[in-house]
């Protein structure tokens, strides 16, 4: 008996620790992120879909950032994490070089964005957390590949209507004749960009040959790698603004959203609210 006595006991001890080390996890504070999905303000034509964007360095669309800057501010953001790139701890080197006067010259998204909101906020941090494929890595979207095979196997008009996005830049086009950057950019986050094209992308292939399947793995495998970055730099309590092209913006939600210790922080009440105190 003193024997099953001991056991027991040895066994609810050697379980305290693991116990215990749930109660931390549970205990800690989570990181929320939000995604703010954007287009590309220097148009660098490097999609396959690209729009014609207005000048950002107008005055009226240099008030609209201004304004936005202030009103992302009300999230109390303690990061903010862009689209460039750096070495590990992925501290933005573009940020460190960073003066007030670029806003008047660099037409680039994270500076007009990334960068404002930090200043604004008297961030300090600022994360380069792109992933590009170094030597010996994966290209991480090999169209060429698939459309080469698709023309092989008769597949070629599909895979055009697949990736064929016109009439959605079409209406950003029209869009921005009359609203402003925060609406603009609500037209963004609204859920009309989707991952629809990796899914689809999937169904080209045959026989070993697989480029529609390899084309989505590795698109996926990029965006996995930019959110591992992203939790290597985040810690318990942090409120991070995630300033990255709309179109990683449905799978980096979605690892945001089921990676235990992270919340998603909705983009789009930011926007409205930005919109409004545009207006008044």
């Amino acid at each position: 008996m003193r024997g099953l006595i001991a056991a027991w006991l040895a066994l609810c001890l050697a379980a305290q620790p693991a116990f215990a080390n749930d109660m931390n996890e549970e205990a800690r504070e989570p990181v929320r992120v939000m995604v703010l999905g954007v287009y590309h303000f220097a148009n660098p034509g490097a999609d396959l879909n690209n729009a014609k964007v207005d000048d950002v360095l107008m005055p009226q669309r240099q008030k609209e950032l201004a304004v936005l800057a202030e009103t992302l501010t009300t999230f109390r953001p303690t990061a903010v994490a862009v689209e460039a790139s750096a070495e590990p701890p992925y501290a933005d080197a573009g940020f460190r070089a960073f003066k007030p006067e670029d806003m008047s010259k660099k037409r680039n998204e994270t500076v007009q964005i990334g960068y404002r909101v930090a200043q604004v906020t008297g961030i300090e941090r600022v994360y380069a957390v792109d992933e590009q494929p170094s030597e010996g890595e994966p290209d991480y979207f090999p169209y060429d590949r698939v459309l080469k095979q698709a023309e092989e196997t008769g597949d070629a008009e599909r895979l055009k209507k697949m990736a064929d996005y016109g009439a959605l830049v079409a209406e950003f086009e029209e869009r921005q004749k009359s609203k402003s950057v925060p609406e603009l950019l609500m037209f963004w986050n609204s859920g009309k960009v989707t991952d629809d094209f990796y899914w689809d992308v999937m169904t080209i292939g045959q026989g070993e040959k697989q480029t529609g399947a390899e084309l989505a793995a590795y698109w996926f495998m990029r965006n996995a790698k930019i959110f591992n970055k992203l939790v290597q730099v985040t810690e318990p309590g942090d409120r991070v603004i995630l300033v990255y092209g709309a179109g990683h913006g449905a799978w980096l939600r979605e690892m945001v959203e089921k990676t235990p210790g992270y919340i998603l922080e909705p983009v789009m009440p930011y926007l409205q609210q930005a919109a409004e105190n545009l207006s008044e």
